[in-house]
């Protein structure tokens, strides 16, 4: 997640600090992102048995959860052109059926294939090629197999949120291209998928105090030096939606899932 996906970049994002940053972040905060476990479980529905394809799985955040519901019998390979993060990922798994592979998004140099599914969560926006992603999507996919993507869209208020803060204050800057309905529509019949269905989701990333919300965007983020937790804080306040609720605070996350389907006859 959130990885330069230009595997032959001199300067990866996902390394160093952000990588350290991020970790802290998901750490610190480790429920924040329920919410958004139960958004992939409701969309990917990863079944017992399934072989999952993941792009972009940045620290494995997803990939555990993904893989637990797939099971013993099941495969999730988890790609990234920048695997600092899931060094330990495929030792650790519960059930030994994770598989970790350095790879980008536009390329996807991998040996695996006949995919029931592919799970990409706040990556695709930093692909540069996209063409040449979804068409490898479609070829390592079998037929009827689907493609479900939760990331930010052109025009929204998290892309402007993106631009207006996140691009001035990521201590990798953060230089990316979203997907529009329309060229994802384009995207989808160019290179062998079904019409695309979208799904405008806004999940909420739950805080005990309102402060700890400026704190997990500063890590998540990782932000340079001159920006604090009070300045991360406040831009969320102006680009998003922050509420009270009954035990804290939520950060109104709002976020696009695209899902499309191979079709069998391709």
């Amino acid at each position: 997640m959130y990885a330069d996906t230009k595997i032959d970049s001199p300067s990866l994002e996902f390394t160093g600090k952000r990588s350290s940053d991020y970790r802290s972040a998901l750490s610190d905060y480790s429920d924040a992102w329920l919410p958004d476990i139960a958004c992939m479980k409701r969309f990917l529905n990863p079944a017992p048995g399934e072989r999952i394809l993941e792009v972009g799985a940045g620290n494995g955040y997803f990939s555990t959860a993904i893989a637990d519901y797939l099971g013993p019998n099941g495969l999730l390979v988890a790609s990234d052109p920048s695997t600092e993060q899931l060094s330990d990922l495929e030792s650790q798994s519960e059930h030994g059926n994770i598989r970790v592979v350095p790879a980008s998004a536009d390329t996807l140099d991998i040996n695996f294939s006949g995919f029931d599914a592919i799970w990409s969560r706040g990556a695709i926006h930093h692909v540069t090629d996209k063409t040449s992603a979804f068409t490898r999507f479609a070829q390592v996919v079998r037929p009827g197999g689907r493609l479900v993507i939760n990331d930010i869209f052109a025009g929204t208020p998290l892309a402007r949120y993106f631009d207006a803060f996140i691009a001035r204050s990521c201590s990798t800057g953060h230089e990316v291209a979203y997907l529009s309905h329309e060229f994802a529509e384009s995207l989808c019949q160019l290179t062998g998928w079904g019409a695309p269905v979208f799904h405008e989701m806004v999940t909420p990333w739950e805080f005990r105090k309102r402060e700890d919300i400026g704190r997990f965007l500063q890590l998540l983020f990782s932000a340079k030096p001159e920006y604090t937790a009070e300045d991360c804080l406040a831009a969320a306040d102006r680009h998003l939606s922050i509420s009270q609720t009954t035990s804290g605070w939520a950060l109104m996350w709002p976020m696009t899932v695209m899902v499309a389907v191979r079709p069998a006859h391709g």
